[in-house]
C-alpha cells in the first residue's frame, strides 16, 4: 500500500478539536475503510508552528516540510501536522424574527438580521453557502421567519481554524 499526501483545512481555534473534525469528516467523505489517503487514517497531529499564519502561509510551510525528505511528517503511520491559520471567513447564527412583509433571498434576510444586530465586522459580506430552517409566506414566497447559518467573507484576520497536512495510506 503507498502513500499519498493530503492537506484538510478545519474551521476552530481548538487543535485536537478541529483535528477530530476533520478526522470525523474525511471519514464521511470516504469511508472509514481504510486507504483513504486522507486525515481519516492519521491518530494525532503534531503542531509545527505555534504563530497563526494566513493560508497561503500555511500552505507554503507545510510544502516546505512535505519536500524535506527526512520530517518526521513525511511517516504515513506517524501523526499530520497543524498549522494555526488566520482568515477573515467565519460563519454565524441569525434568527429571523417575523416579519409580514418577509425577504426575497436568503442572503437577503441574513444581510437584514446581521445589520439590525450589529453582527457584522467592519469589511464583512455574506457569502455563498447559506443554509437554514425557516418558514416562507405561502401567497408571496417570501421568507418571514426562521433561523439561518449564515457564512461570513471579508473580516478582519482572526486565528479561526487549522490547516492539517501530511502523508496518508492510500
Amino acid at each position: 500500500m503507498g502513500a499519498a499526501d493530503f492537506t484538510a483545512y478545519q474551521t476552530g481555534t481548538d487543535a485536537a478539536q478541529a483535528f477530530r473534525d476533520a478526522v470525523e469528516q474525511a471519514q464521511y467523505e470516504y469511508g472509514h475503510r481504510g486507504g483513504t489517503g486522507t486525515i481519516a487514517e492519521k491518530d494525532g497531529y503534531q503542531v509545527v508552528s505555534d504563530t497563526p499564519q494566513s493560508m497561503d502561509e500555511a500552505e507554503a510551510l507545510a510544502a516546505r516540510i512535505m519536500s524535506d525528505h527526512d520530517h518526521p511528517l513525511q511517516d504515513k503511520w506517524g501523526p499530520a501536522g497543524a498549522i494555526p491559520v488566520l482568515t477573515g471567513e467565519r460563519q454565524v447564527t441569525v434568527t429571523i424574527p417575523f416579519t409580514a412583509a418577509g425577504y426575497r433571498t436568503t442572503a437577503e434576510a441574513a444581510a437584514a438580521v446581521l445589520a439590525q444586530e450589529g453582527k457584522l465586522l467592519p469589511g464583512e459580506d455574506v457569502a455563498y453557502g447559506i443554509t437554514g430552517v425557516y418558514e416562507t409566506c405561502p401567497r408571496t414566497g417570501r421568507i418571514r421567519k426562521g433561523f439561518l447559518t449564515v457564512p461570513l467573507k471579508g473580516g478582519p484576520l482572526e486565528h479561526r481554524g487549522w490547516l492539517f497536512f501530511g502523508y496518508a495510506s492510500h
